[in-house]
């Protein structure tokens, strides 16, 4: 990741669905506020310790899927979990809130319909520069 003056965030290659996106034949970049919000995407879709070059990198859900825990505790665990996968990241100076789509708060515009076990997540952090940023990703219960 890059930093250039007035790009607060960073830079880097834009994904999507996991995948480089090509332009003209060109990798196709990502900046600022977007290469945040990817990149936060991105440690929460990483599993824990799967990250050869950095072993506490990505989110740890064995807490939440390895004990007999109920669907409410599975999310509280969780909701602790994304907390601090997303505080460790330098850019976040506070995760503020952390609401799934079955919860009062969750933004309507954005819930899509998901099957079985796929719940979405919004995550709303305030970053190092006093400003907010919106995560929003799938999350398995």
């Amino acid at each position: 990741m890059s930093v250039q003056p007035g790009n607060r965030f960073g830079s880097s290659l834009r994904l999507e669905d996991g995948d480089l996106v090509l332009s003209g034949g060109d990798l196709r970049p990502v900046h600022g506020d977007e290469n945040l919000r990817q990149a936060l995407t991105l440690r929460l879709l990483t599993p824990y310790g799967s990250d050869q070059v950095n072993a506490t990198y990505g989110l740890d859900v064995t807490r939440a899927f390895t004990g007999n825990h109920g669907r409410r505790m599975v999310k509280e665990l969780l909701r602790l979990e994304i907390v601090r996968t997303l505080a460790s990241d330098p850019r976040v100076a506070d995760v503020l809130s952390v609401v799934f789509d079955d919860e009062p708060g969750f933004p309507p515009e954005r819930r899509n319909p998901v099957k079985d076990r796929l719940s979405q997540v919004a995550v709303s952090v305030r970053t190092a520069q006093d400003t907010t940023a919106l995560i929003l990703t799938d999350v398995e219960l």
